[in-house]
Parts: C-alpha cells; structure tokens; sequence
C-alpha cells in the first residue's frame, strides 16, 4: 500500500467497505451495493453479507473482509495485504501493511510516536490525532482548541528556541499559518476562529 497514493483497487474496495458501512448490514441489498461499486471500478463485485457478523467483498482487483469487530483485511491484485482495525463506537482507525502503517482517532494525548526533538505544544487541548508512518518517512499531525490568541506566536518561539527556523508565515481573516524546520523535521501551525476559543491544527513532516 502506498500511504500517500492509494492504488485504484484499494479505493474502490474502500468504497464497498463505506457502503456496507453507511448502510445497515442486515437489511442491506447485496445486489445494489455491488452495482455501486462496479459503477466506480472496472468488472464484476460479489459481496456477502454475513448476517450481521461481518462481510467480504471480491473483485477482479482484490478483495477485502471485515468481521463483527472491525477487523479488516485487504488484498490487492498483486498480493499486496493491508489488515487494520475501524472501531465505529470511538473512530479510531488503525492500518498495517509492508510499506507502513497508519492511525486516527480521537484523543486528549500526543502520540507516543512523538519526535523528542520538536517541542510539545503546550496549552492546546488536544481533540484528535493521526500518524503516519514507513522505514523511511513519517507524518504526525494534532488537532485541538486553545483559548484566546497567541497561541501560534508563543509555540513558534518554543521551536525557535529549540533550533528550528521560521520558513514562512501568513495571517488572513483569523486564520493564522506558519512553518517551521530543521535538519530533520518540519512543523507546520495553523490557527483558525475569532476572539475565544480557537481551532489549532499541528503538523510534522520528517525531511
């Protein structure tokens, strides 16, 4: 799996997975969904709903099952697998394969993956979190909420004072958005909103 370029015959089993997802398993018609499906990709879609307890889809591309708990398995055309977990109470996805693997949810914490080197973002109250991450490269990125302005002037010196410099910045109608960097990451800060409460999204790219 490619983490940045998904292939054409994972999205379109993503599709399939979304449908039976957004429509109640045991009462969804098996003969529809696949020719949603088919209408996205290339050739024939079998999909069987297993009562309740789970599904699998099979197309000319690959296929992919999911159980009662949210565990999944896709595999390509080429043999490529990516397994994974979508938990629908709490959000949380989690995805595994050769190449890397990724994870979102709702949290109050930053990830553990947390590089030591870039300064935590200290005050912002965390709501979610994903991270991306292969041998070579990874992605973390944080969103949360922080009261009043300042927010992006006070950690952008916490980075400068840990050795990374300000790449560019920009403000426009409340929106506040600047970049930071050193030899190893670089750190992208947005803030959104009016006076009070603010929307902060915290982004890290590995160079």
């Amino acid at each position: 799996m490619e983490l940045s370029t998904p292939r054409r015959p994972l999205i379109v089993l993503g599709l399939a997975g979304l449908a039976l997802t957004f429509t109640a398993c045991e009462s969804a018609s098996e003969d529809g969904i696949e020719q949603l499906v088919e209408s996205q990709g290339d050739g024939d879609v079998d999909i069987d709903l297993d009562g309740g307890d789970g599904f699998s889809v099979e197309t000319e591309d690959g296929s992919m099952t999911v159980d009662e708990d949210g565990n999944f398995v896709v595999t390509d055309g080429d043999g490529s697998v990516v397994t994974g977990n979508a938990d629908t109470e709490t959000g949380e996805v989690k995805i595994e394969s050769e190449d890397g693997s990724f994870s979102s949810g709702a949290t109050t914490e930053l990830p553990d993956e947390w590089p030591a080197d870039v300064p935590e973002p200290d005050g912002l109250a965390i709501t979610s979190a994903s991270v991306i991450g292969s041998d070579t490269e990874q992605a973390i990125n944080v969103t949360g909420t922080i009261d009043g302005d300042g927010f992006v002037e006070s950690y952008g010196a916490a980075l400068e004072s840990a050795g990374f410099n300000e790449d560019s910045t920009f403000e426009s109608d409340g929106t506040i958005s600047n970049t930071y960097s050193n030899d190893n990451w670089t750190v992208g800060v947005v803030s959104t909103g009016s006076e009070g409460e603010r929307q902060v999204n915290v982004s890290i790219y590995s160079q």
